[in-house]
Order: structure tokens, then sequence, then C-alpha cells
């Protein structure tokens, strides 16, 4: 249900930006629900997660595993074209570490969506899984025993400001 317009006073969105097909559609509507004085927090992947995969993918000749991450420089203009002052952003890369390539792949099973446009058109074959895992399991093994992923976490805040007034 869509609040009445101005009727929100904080809004904060928990790792939605990045499955959004049209982030800016969506910040415009936040942006019209929050009060004047209103504040908006996100947070989102951004462009270097999972790199490790993606690499892999490239290697293996196969089409990319997810869609692109935007930059949170390119969240924070289309925030102000949005209509919001003071944007405010920052960023951290975590480590996951994995002890096989089965619990790695059940972790990005949960994270769910792939926007891709050139994702695979169909479900693929236990051959291809089986290759997936002898490369994961090849390729992402750190010295440590364990197979490694990153992700890149971004952070915004901005506030909606008062309407300006033309001369």
């Amino acid at each position: 249900e869509t609040p009445a317009p101005g009727a929100v006073q904080m809004l904060w969105a928990n790792m939605l930006l990045h499955m959004c097909t049209e982030p800016q559609a969506l910040l415009a509507q936040w942006h019209r629900a929050l009060a004047v004085d209103g504040f908006v927090m996100f947070s989102c992947l951004g462009p270097d997660t999972l790199i490790e995969l993606r690499a892999l993918y490239q290697l293996l000749g196969w089409p990319a595993p997810m869609h692109e991450f935007t930059d949170m420089h390119d969240w924070g203009d289309m925030l102000v074209q949005a209509g919001f002052a003071e944007p405010v952003m920052d960023m951290e890369r975590i480590t996951l570490s994995y002890a096989d390539p089965q619990r790695l792949l059940q972790e990005l099973r949960e994270l769910r969506r792939n926007l891709h446009p050139a994702r695979h058109p169909a479900l693929r074959s236990r051959r291809w899984r089986e290759r997936l895992l002898q490369a994961l399991d090849g390729q992402l093994r750190g010295a440590d025993g364990q197979l490694t992923l990153t992700f890149e976490v971004i952070y915004g805040h901005a506030v909606k400001p008062e309407p300006r007034r033309t001369v």
C-alpha cells in the first residue's frame, strides 16, 4: 500500500535498491512519500560484489552470473535527481568464507534474483552444475582452504528539502 504524499517521516530500505529494475522510479516514489525534512536511509550491493564469481564465469565463457550493480556515486546522483538533498554515501567490502562450493551456492540462491539481460535463458544440466562446483573449488579456494566471495555494501542517506520556490 502506498502512503499518502508527505506522510512518512523516515524511510529505511535495507538491501532493496540493487534488486529494483527501475530504481529512479522507486527513489521518486520515496521522495513523494516523505514529508519535508523527512529522512531516507538505504543499503544495497555495489559493483565489487561477487567479483570472484564474475571473473570465474568470464573465464569459463559463460554469461554473467548476475546483473551489474550501481556505484555509490551514481546512487548519490540519482538521489539528487529525485529531489533529495545532502546525500551521504559510504561503502565497505565484506569477505565471506565457505567450507565447500555447495554451501556457497546455497547462500547465493538465498540472495535470489538475477536481472542480467543475458542470463541463462533456461535451466542448466547436472553436468553444468558439476563443472561449476569443480570450478568454484579450484578457482576460489584460498591459502586457508576456504572459498571466499566479496560483497560490496553501499550505505546512503539523504533528506527531503523544502520545495524550491520559483520567482
